[in-house]
């Protein structure tokens, strides 16, 4: 006997699973989902022409720097046409003297009459409070038409370019402007008692003329846990005449450690030379009483262009000056 029941069908096979036509499959189609792809290709199509965009900036931006270069366009009695040095000590000092033995310190700085601040290479002593300690490399770009596309390397990791790792490119917008100096940071990232390395600055595009800068650095016998960087500072400054030892101030005064920023904002600032607020990067105190605690002394010399050399007219346009600076608070913003 045959049962029939709820699970057996009546009807056939095509009828109880019909086929879905082509047409309706196709149909099926969400539409959200073309309306995304479109949008898709449309987000695509913008990015490559962004991307494309700022590539090409990119290498307009560089292809001057890296540019075919003969090398008697940057030269100048034979140097290259940019030299380096650190900021500490100076004349009757030292902190600085010739690389290579091969020439004297001049009598006179502000009466040289070559366009370089030395007569060759440096060799430099830097005496640090501790890691995380500053030193402040110079470089000069003494051709007054051409800006300069430069490459620093220094060659130990237990130094930063201003904790950024041991490399850096000036070139493009960051090339160093023609006739112009800049000041940049190194930065100790480790206690230690001895350490010689050395800062080798290169052309961007002629990495074979290069002019290095030696660094011998000690511990100094006073060791410090703070170390001022793009901060407000109290110091008190003594400033002489690097040639004559004459004093031409003493006071004391606010300022910002390294390059202020007020003084690129349109609000009025009384903004110091250049060379001031660097010099107080890396001045030192101790942890516990930052606020009170009488700091260590930074001894620089500025060349004029770090000075007063692009003030025309004024009475120390020429000069050299010797700096005494000591921290004496951390100063609230």
């Amino acid at each position: 006997m045959i049962v029939s029941g709820s699970w057996i069908s009546d009807r056939p096979a095509a009828e109880e699973h019909p086929v879905i036509p082509i047409g309706l499959n196709e149909m099926a189609v969400p539409r959200l989902s073309i309306i995304a792809s479109v949008g898709t290709i449309l987000m695509l199509i913008v990015a490559g022409i962004w991307i494309g965009f700022a590539a090409n900036t990119f290498l307009s931006q560089f292809e001057d720097a890296f540019a075919s270069i003969d090398e008697k366009e940057i030269q100048v009695d034979g140097r290259w046409t940019w030299e380096a040095s650190l900021l500490f000590g100076g004349k009757g000092d030292d902190s600085c003297d010739s690389r290579e033995g091969d020439w004297n310190w001049p009598t006179n700085l502000a009466a040289q009459d070559e366009i370089f601040w030395y007569p060759g290479e440096l060799q430099c002593s830097w005496l640090h409070q501790g890691s995380g300690d500053y030193a402040h490399l110079a470089i000069h770009n003494v051709d007054e038409e051409n800006d300069l596309p430069l490459s620093i390397e220094v060659n130990s990791d237990l130094i930063t370019i201003d904790g950024n790792g041991q490399t850096l490119s000036l070139v493009g917008e960051d090339s160093v402007a023609a006739g112009d100096a800049l000041i940049i940071p190194l930065r100790l990232e480790s206690d230690v008692e001895q350490l010689s390395f050395t800062v080798e600055v290169s052309h961007a595009a002629l990495p074979t003329a290069s002019v290095g800068l030696d660094v011998n650095l000690e511990a100094d016998n006073i060791q410090r846990d703070s170390h001022a960087r793009s901060e407000h500072l109290e110091v008190h400054y003594v400033v002489w005449d690097a040639d004559t030892g004459e004093q031409l101030d003493e006071g004391d005064l606010g300022a910002y450690a390294g390059e202020d920023p007020r003084c690129d904002s349109p609000i009025p600032w009384v903004c110091y030379i250049e060379g001031f607020g660097w010099g107080l990067v890396g001045l030192d105190v101790n942890d516990f009483d930052p606020q009170f605690e009488t700091g260590t002394t930074h001894t620089i010399v500025l060349p004029p262009d770090l000075a007063y050399g692009n003030e025309e007219g004024h009475q120390l346009e020429e000069a050299w000056l010797e700096f005494e600076l000591s921290l004496t608070r951390i100063a609230p913003v």
